[in-house]
């Protein structure tokens, strides 16, 4: 048993008796505590001042409706989109492995993805403003607003704003429609002018004296850079003498030494300068079985192919991925490597199998077991979604990558490797991670909610849609109107729970 489960099953022991306090002890519901299913409702009346105070502006709340429900659309189809494509590329997925129970839970301090004090700073004024824009919208639509609370269950599962039921079934469509959209669209505004002002403003002003070298991001454990010594964050400033660019050309021929060689690597961290001796190429971590690098390259350093054009030199792993990107299905190819001792090339020839309408080698590789990127990539690409893009396909997938940095440890840059960008004013970092998190967090939020599926906001704003489509296509009775809408968007919705279940397991398998 892990920590976290650990964690989870205490605060299910300590959870099953409050539960029966609150369903058979009479005060409990005095004092705002009701059983609500398996969960505990806690009703309060904070904020309801100020959602009578400032929900009166009808005419501004109106025309934030009409922005919310545009807004609103916009993500419902990046949210469809955005699972197509996780259920599309689930196999591969399923094959790296299981991320377990706790990056399920959206839990600062439990779930490793979201330090404790920014996460919960971020996921409080998430829940409070989403839930502020319920009421807000509800007062300026005429619809009273019971209570304010918090919904509890072993976990909080969340904070919400409770509308006077028989208000919202006497409201017109356009107000029941505006009430949901409110809180999707709120978090969206929150997430946008965060990212502004982490990406635009904090990061836009910061330089790095180190901006082109070639820099270790992460390694592979048991690879020449990791057995060496070389850490994580170093800097790499010259190999044998000569200095040494991050490049992803693969005709490079400048360097007097060749990949697979012993050589001298001179590297610089954060307190130190040193100079280690290692084998430097494309290191196989891994290769894929009955591929056609199987049983030759597992281990090895990968210095060159040789194609009927020539001999092309990988000194980084990127070089490599950009030649794979040329070469085809059945090309015939011969692959010189060596062991990690610096050992005389061996070659041998070999038939590329096929990926898509590339060649396909079935290696897993790094530049002597690190991946490399320079000062300047990385702020370019904590800072920009779509950093390197050039295609529709290419900012779709810039997107979902960006949305899966705190995977790879991006929030935006790493503690680790903050000293590449010289010394900012006091809180610098701090205030920049806590934009971060405000917008990682609403923008989660948001286009979550905006799920067409029943219970998020965005399955009760399809299914006003969806009436309002039928009303245009001259279907006037309301009654019958409502039942298909109800109807379809229960179909809809159980299959968008079904693809969001399915993604929750593949992460947890």
């Amino acid at each position: 048993m892990n920590t976290t489960e650990l964690i989870l099953l205490i605060l299910v022991i300590i959870y099953i008796p409050l539960w029966f306090i609150v369903w058979k002890h009479p005060a409990a519901l005095r004092h705002g505590f009701e059983k609500y299913g398996p969960a505990i409702k806690i009703n309060t009346r904070l904020g309801l001042a100020f959602i009578d105070r400032f929900g009166r502006y009808k005419r501004f709340w109106h025309w934030c409706g009409v922005f919310a429900q545009v807004v609103s659309f916009l993500l419902m189809v990046m949210m469809v989109f955005i699972m197509a494509v996780a259920v599309y590329r689930m196999p591969q997925t399923l094959t790296n492995g299981g991320l377990g129970l706790e990056y399920v839970l959206a839990i600062p301090g439990l779930n490793p993805l979201l330090p404790l004090w920014y996460g919960l700073l971020a996921l409080i004024v998430a829940l409070v403003c989403h839930e502020l824009a319920h009421g807000l919208q509800s007062r300026a639509n005429d619809i009273g607003v019971e209570h304010t609370g918090l919904l509890y269950a072993v976990v909080p599962l969340g904070a919400f704003v409770e509308p006077k039921q028989e208000d919202v079934e006497k409201a017109p469509r356009r107000a029941q429609i505006d009430l949901f959209t409110a809180g999707i669209t709120t978090n969206f505004v929150i997430a946008a002018v965060s990212f502004l002002l982490f990406s635009g403003v904090m990061l836009g002003g910061i330089s790095s004296p180190y901006g082109d070298n070639a820099a270790v991001y992460t390694e592979v454990a048991d690879s020449p850079a990791y057995s060496a010594g070389i850490p994580a964050g170093a800097l790499i400033l010259d190999i044998n003498g000569e200095p040494f660019s991050y490049t992803e050309d693969y005709t490079v021929t400048s360097y007097t030494w060749s990949p697979g060689e012993l050589v001298s690597v001179h590297y610089r961290t954060a307190d130190t300068e040193s100079t280690v001796t290692m084998p430097w190429g494309l290191y196989v971590s891994k290769t894929v079985s009955g591929s056609p690098a199987d049983t030759i390259l597992d281990k090895k350093i990968l210095s060159s192919i040789t194609t009927a054009s020539g001999t092309y030199k990988f000194y980084t792993q990127q070089a490599f991925s950009n030649f794979m990107g040329t070469t085809h299905p059945g090309d015939t190819v011969t692959l010189n490597y060596t062991d990690l001792t610096g050992s005389p090339l061996t070659s041998t020839e070999v038939k590329l199998g096929t990926s898509g309408s590339i060649g396909y080698l079935g290696v897993y590789t790094t530049t002597s077991g690190m991946n490399l990127i320079t000062p300047n990539m990385l702020k370019s690409t904590s800072a920009n979604p779509f950093y390197g893009a050039d295609s529709i396909t290419d900012y779709a997938t810039g997107m979902l990558s960006y949305i899966a940095h705190p995977f790879s440890g991006l929030d935006p840059i790493p503690d680790s490797v903050r000293w590449w960008y010289g010394d900012q004013m006091f809180g610098f970092w701090e205030i920049c991670k806590i934009f971060y998190w405000l917008f990682w967090l609403n923008l989660m939020l948001g286009v979550t909610n905006a799920l067409p599926a029943y219970p998020f906001d965005g399955g009760y704003v399809f299914r006003g849609w969806v009436d309002a489509l039928y009303e245009k296509l001259g279907h006037r009775d309301k009654e019958e109107r409502e039942r298909r809408a109800d109807e379809i968007t229960r179909n809809v919705s159980t299959l968008m729970i079904f693809l969001y279940v399915l993604l929750i397991v593949a992460i947890l398998i």
